[in-house]
C-alpha cells in the first residue's frame, strides 16, 4: 500500500515548449513555394512576389515608446521588432534578431541575444537617471 505524504509538493507540469514554425506559401517569380514561418511573423508572404527566395523576410509586430512633442502628436522612439532573412547568404546565416531603431528613421541595428541583454541593462540605467531628472523638477501647477 502506498501512502501519499500530503506535505510533499505537488508534481509540476513541464514548461510549455516554444511555438514551432509553421509552413506557409510564399510566391517567388510567380511560383508558390512552401517555407517555414516563425510564430512571431506578421507578414502575409502570399501577397509578395519575390524575385529570389533570399528576398523573403520575416518581421514581427513593432513595439515603440511614444514621446510627447510640442508640435503635435507623439514621436515614436526605441522601435523594435523581430526580424529574420532565413535564406540570406551573409555571415548571419539567416538567424533571427531584434531590429532596433532609435527613432522612425529606417536605420536599424541588428541585435542578438547577448547584445540585447547588454542594451537592456543600459536602458534600465538610463531610465533610473531619467527618473532622477524628473524628480528634480518642481511640481506641476494645479
Amino acid at each position: 500500500m502506498t501512502v501519499l505524504d500530503e506535505r510533499a509538493p505537488a508534481p509540476t507540469s513541464l514548461p510549455a515548449s516554444p511555438p514551432s514554425p509553421h509552413l506557409i506559401a510564399a510566391v517567388v517569380r510567380g511560383h508558390r513555394v512552401a517555407v517555414e514561418c516563425p510564430p512571431w511573423c506578421v507578414v502575409d508572404h502570399a501577397r509578395e512576389d519575390l524575385a529570389d527566395l533570399s528576398d523573403l523576410a520575416h518581421y514581427g509586430a513593432r513595439i515603440s515608446l511614444p514621446v510627447p512633442q510640442f508640435s503635435g502628436g507623439p514621436e515614436h522612439v526605441l522601435i523594435a521588432y523581430m526580424a529574420q532573412w532565413p535564406f540570406a547568404r551573409d555571415e548571419h546565416r539567416g538567424l533571427p534578431y531584434v531590429a532596433l531603431e532609435a527613432c522612425d528613421s529606417g536605420d536599424v541595428t541588428e541585435i542578438r541575444k547577448t547584445a540585447g541583454r547588454a542594451f537592456i541593462d543600459q536602458a534600465l540605467a538610463h531610465i533610473v537617471a531619467f527618473a532622477s531628472l524628473v524628480e528634480q523638477l518642481p511640481e506641476d501647477p494645479s
